[in-house]
């Protein structure tokens, strides 16, 4: 038996099939899958290519049996067998990662009914290898595997995650502009350049031509917009202790390097933030934090805490916190970017359906998106994203449908080191995001 819609996802299923190529950006949690599985009933899709995540694959499997009558045989690729096959007709629907697809242009050149991009701002910049592949070489479908769909729809709850300005390759592929990128940010934007950072900012006479033209090709709904009504999720931040030498002999190395760190998070040129020396600093502060959040959360636990969702960036300073809970006698299950995808369908498994799991330990970008981990009403960013989105992801894997408690999530941060001013200015950012449905946040007033 399959789940029936809610009547504004039948909505979001209708926008998608009457449009040809189309974005549905419902905020995260909303059901934007359940959507596009119903437009592909409505228009009689039978070969779909569904894109996304390689985390996310086997969870789009159990979608199409939940949300769809249709009888289709469902492939999941983990290699060319499973795409010869698809392209041979022997299966209906492929469902692939960004990695795997973009290796396969070359062998996809007929015609098929459904491409699905999902968690799209996979695809927001324009002239990567991936984005080449599904959009084309100028985002205009030419030589992409848009090309030969019918219909492409674009899934993500965040179409702008770092500038405003990776609304472009979209736009260019859905027809909403033809405006090269360079014309298209002079026409929308104006830069601003500080020591450390640059970025773009919309023009305040432009915003409206701007709004319309992406309003036009999409459709974005909050939880409130959608009439969830889910409970509400509040942000907050904590400071643990821990040993920062190592960190302050790495400033002192650098001069001036807190202060350039904190004008990007805040300005957002986050591509400064890629520098070896960041790279390292952001190690340091992980492993730092690790000792102290882990005996806060053993405390906790001990205390009555049900159940808590951990996200971080380092696999050391992760691996610290499960260790730690193992040696502590405390059951708790891992999602890395190393973890294969039956390992990671089993871990959240585990984690929403057996009581004796406490903890779910997640990095940011391997789990922060498709998952459902609604057993829990407590989220910690043990380190977080710099990018404001990546957390407001990471937060809606436990503020989504089926949650029924309010939502604490929890910004942890370490005392005495440039950690407590970064972590304040990145959960104040995600914050104005996900409170947590901006709209359009590509596009501010």
């Amino acid at each position: 038996m399959t789940i029936p819609l809610l009547d504004y996802q039948h909505t979001g299923a209708e926008f998608l099939a009457a449009r040809e190529r189309a974005g549905l950006f419902d905020e995260p949690g909303v059901g934007k899958t359940a959507q596009a599985i119903a437009a592909c009933d409505r228009i009689g899709a039978q070969r779909i290519l569904v894109v996304c995540p390689a985390a996310v694959k086997q969870v789009w499997v159990g979608e199409f049996k939940k949300f769809s009558p249709v009888q289709r045989k469902v492939l999941k690729a983990n290699g060319i067998h499973e795409l010869n096959s698809w392209l041979r007709g022997k299966a209906d629907v492929l469902i692939a990662s960004y990695e795997m697809a973009s290796k396969w242009v070359k062998h996809i050149n007929d015609l098929y009914d459904v491409l699905i991009l999902d968690e799209a701002h996979y695809v927001k910049t324009h002239n990567t290898q991936r984005t080449r592949a599904m959009l084309g070489t100028q985002c205009d479908g030419a030589k992409g595997l848009g090309l030969y769909a019918s219909h492409v729809w674009f899934l993500t709850g965040t179409p702008a995650a770092n500038d405003p300005t990776d609304v472009w390759p979209f736009l260019r592929f859905v027809g909403g502009t033809n405006l090269t990128l360079p014309t298209f940010t002079t026409r929308y934007f104006k830069s601003w350049n500080g020591t450390f950072s640059a970025r773009q900012e919309p023009r305040k006479e432009m915003v409206g031509e701007l709004r319309a033209l992406i309003e036009r090709h999409s459709l974005r709904r909050t939880k409130e917009q959608a009439g969830l009504n889910l409970p509400p999720i509040w942000l907050t931040t904590q400071t643990v202790d821990g040993d920062t030498e190592e960190i302050l002999s790495l400033l002192r190395e650098h001069p001036g390097l807190e202060e350039a760190i904190v004008t990007a998070v805040e300005q957002g040129g986050l591509s400064f933030l890629d520098a070896q020396h960041i790279s390292t600093l952001r190690r340091l502060v992980g492993e730092a934090k690790a000792p102290a959040y882990l005996a806060l959360l053993l405390e906790e636990l001990r205390g009555g805490l049900e159940k808590v969702v951990v996200m971080g960036v380092h696999t050391r300073a992760l691996m610290a916190l499960s260790e730690g809970l193992e040696r502590a006698g405390v059951r708790s299950v891992s999602i890395t970017g190393a973890t294969s995808e039956p390992q990671r369908v089993a871990a959240v498994e585990e984690f929403q359906n057996d009581p004796a799991c406490k903890v779910f330990i997640g990095n940011v970008r391997a789990a922060g998106t498709g998952l459902t981990l609604t057993a829990a009403a407590e989220i910690v960013m043990f380190e977080s994203s710099w990018t404001p989105a990546e957390n407001a992801q990471a937060l809606m894997r436990v503020h989504r449908i089926g949650q029924t408690r309010t939502v604490r999530g929890r910004f942890i941060s370490l005392a005495n080191s440039i950690d407590e001013v970064v972590v304040e200015t990145v959960a104040r950012k995600t914050s104005s995001i996900s409170q947590i449905g901006v709209d359009y946040n590509a596009v501010p007033e």
